[in-house]
């Protein structure tokens, strides 16, 4: 590790320690804690050979990311994290123009529906219709990638659960970023990373979680895809930091994955937080991250 990249990892864990968790741990209303996460926004910026332009898709609103290449290889559905209640497509757009520029792609923003004001299903329901208005514009399921970070993780793999009940194609790959797909928070490595995460804490996670669930109990396959059936999904790609809450996340679900037959991929980037891979422009990890995401989406 550089010098450059240890001051840069230090940096970045005080400010979101001092910034996302601490506010997080406060009794402040969710939508105050929503605005101080797209605050968060302008602190990214788009990389200069990505186009961004906002429009909608079958009622959604939509972000999408392009380069300036003319014939993109792939498109990525990326849903972005933010505990099911925070998050927009302004929190992501840098981190869908990494992506749309390292693996040649077109990379679609839905800014869903979030909790506490709108409960399971409507997110995935708005992905699924962002899905649909693409297979409409004549984009290939063989050509598609469902990509989500955190809540947006267990988003995305709801979506494709969906598809498989429905009898529909599966999109050609799954990324999925600290995946949050057991919303009961009862893993080890909630309480053993408790001081080492430096981004997240239980009690944000628990207060999204029960509010997305509404009426349906926190470990339903619906909400919780962890205990959903696995079988017939796409390859999947799944990616944590050896020091965030939910690790045991993205471990359980890899166990799972793998023991329903399906192609999967696992990392664990050691000293690493959550969503590290937002902080490419600056960590070496996340870096390396983003590019392993890449090679794994035009590889499938």
């Amino acid at each position: 590790m550089s010098s450059l990249d240890w001051i840069a990892q230090r940096g970045i864990r005080a400010g979101l320690r001092m910034g996302l968790k601490l506010g997080g741990q406060l009794p402040l209303d969710l939508e105050l804690l929503r605005a101080g996460m797209n605050a968060t926004a302008r602190l990214f910026r788009p990389r200069r050979e990505c186009e961004v332009s906002v429009t909608c898709m079958d009622g959604v609103r939509v972000t999408e990311v392009v380069t300036n290449n003319p014939h993109p290889e792939h498109v990525v559905v990326l849903m972005h994290g933010g505990a099911f209640f925070a998050g927009s497509a302004a929190t992501h757009v840098a981190f869908a123009a990494e992506i749309a520029v390292r693996a040649n792609a077109r990379v679609v923003l839905p800014d869903y529906r979030l909790a506490p004001e709108h409960t399971f299903p409507a997110a995935q329901e708005d992905g699924l219709s962002v899905v649909r208005a693409l297979l409409a514009q004549g984009v290939s399921p063989a050509e598609l990638c469902f990509c989500g970070d955190s809540a947006g993780a267990a988003i995305a793999l709801g979506m494709a659960l969906a598809l498989k009940e429905a009898g529909m194609a599966q999109p050609a790959s799954l990324v999925l970023i600290s995946p949050f797909v057991d919303l009961r928070l009862q893993a080890p490595s909630v309480r053993a990373n408790s001081k080492l995460d430096p981004m997240l804490s239980y009690t944000p996670l628990m207060r999204g979680a029960q509010s997305y669930c509404g009426q349906i109990p926190l470990g339903d396959a619906r909400v919780s895809p962890l205990f959903a059936d696995l079988r017939e999904l796409a390859p999947m790609l799944i990616q944590c930091g050896s020091d965030e809450i939910l690790l045991d996340d993205a471990l359980a679900l890899t166990h799972a994955a793998k023991s329903a037959g399906l192609v999967v991929e696992s990392e664990v980037y050691q000293g690493m937080w959550h969503d590290f891979q937002l902080f490419a422009p600056w960590i070496d990890a996340a870096d390396k991250a983003l590019w392993a995401i890449a090679e794994f989406i035009r590889r499938h």
